[in-house]
């Protein structure tokens, strides 16, 4: 019991954390923001006038090049509308489902083989080679 109270005070410790976090950066403008967020993740200041690399280049565009396009583009689901209508419908991926929260689908539906992919970012794919093995609750759970 102790240690599950441990690691339920250090996972409160760890969204207090990001929430404070989160909150500090909604204060400040775009330009120090995203130069703060770069040096934290990259190690190194942002260079937005001598751009060497592929990373200052996309910071630069976020902050100088805003067009409402980039937010439909980055998006993995309102970018189907946009490709089927550039290039045909042919090129997507067949969409099983759209669900707002992992407790929502319903596994029996799916097929032995699927990915499942958050909307909200980067990195979020589980690869479901074997139906049958996947862990409901470990979904839900992250």
């Amino acid at each position: 019991m102790k240690k599950l109270i441990k690691n339920f005070l250090s996972y409160l410790d760890f969204k207090m954390y990001h929430l404070k976090a989160r909150f500090k950066y909604l204060l400040k403008d775009d330009e120090t923001f995203i130069k703060e967020r770069y040096k934290l993740v990259f190690g190194k200041e942002l260079e937005l006038e001598n751009i060497k690399t592929f990373n200052e280049k996309i910071q630069q565009r976020i902050l100088k090049d805003r067009k409402d396009i980039y937010t439909r583009l980055a998006d993995k689901y309102l970018v189907r509308d946009y490709v089927k209508n550039k290039i045909g419908e042919e090129y997507l991926i067949k969409l099983l489902g759209i669900y707002e929260k992992a407790e929502d689908i319903d596994y029996d539906k799916l097929p032995d083989k699927f990915v499942l992919k958050c909307n909200h970012d980067s990195g979020s794919v589980i690869i479901c080679k074997d139906k049958s093995s996947i862990d409901k609750k470990g979904l839900i759970k992250n």
